[in-house]
């Protein structure tokens, strides 16, 4: 007897139709905006020029960055796997400003037992090398990451890690309500350069203290 067909999967993993909108359903009904811009579900018609953006910047992103390593349809399909699941352990959405795609926002390596993840953003190229938009946008950005964090996910902690030569991108994460744990040295090569790794957190608790109405 071929026992294969009992234990292989009966569902073949599918890259989302063109045009689907991947929408967790942890997340329905999340309405989190902050002056015109909005963290939304983000379409698969998003990826293309998520790709295109991410190979203009690979060279200045940590390794363990959620695009890095891993081809457009794998991220699609993997980002679907998870759509209807309570505990994901990434959750990926569209960064949106007046209907207009500039980014992608989310969180990684969420540990439901104790409610911490990391999270992260990538920018349109852009306008993160705009800098005088760049510290807005960050600032806007992390608005809206801890929002969603504390008040839709309901986590307890957020987490994000940064090259500790972006000191602008630094400054600003400290600047929103992040607080920097540890500096780890030689972390990787980025662009032929050994750099540093700023690792800062924020908690809930912290988050209501500066956004008591929320």
């Amino acid at each position: 007897m071929d026992f294969k067909k009992f234990t292989a999967s009966s569902t073949p993993k599918t890259v989302p139709a063109k045009g689907e909108i991947l929408g967790y359903k942890i997340l329905k009904g999340m309405d989190i905006n902050f002056q015109g811009h909005m963290i939304k579900p983000l379409l698969s018609d998003d990826a293309p020029k998520l790709y295109a953006w991410y190979k203009q910047k690979a060279s200045s992103l940590l390794p363990d960055h959620p695009l890095n390593g891993v081809e457009e349809n794998e991220f699609l399909t993997a980002i679907k796997e998870t759509l209807l699941s309570s505990e994901p352990k990434s959750v990926h959405l569209r960064l949106d400003h007046t209907d207009t795609l500039i980014g992608i926002a989310g969180f990684t390596d969420i540990k439901w037992d104790n409610l911490n993840a990391k999270t992260y953003f990538f920018l349109d190229p852009d306008k993160s090398d705009n800098p005088a938009l760049f510290g807005r946008y960050c600032s806007i950005i992390l608005h809206l990451l801890m929002k969603c964090a504390f008040t839709t996910l309901m986590l307890d902690k957020i987490a994000v890690e940064t090259p500790s030569s972006e000191i602008m991108l630094v400054h600003t994460i400290e600047a929103s309500g992040f607080k920097r744990e540890a500096e780890f040295k030689d972390y990787a090569q980025i662009n032929g350069r050994t750099i540093n790794m700023i690792y800062a957190s924020c908690t809930k608790e912290d988050y209501f203290r500066v956004f008591p109405n929320l």
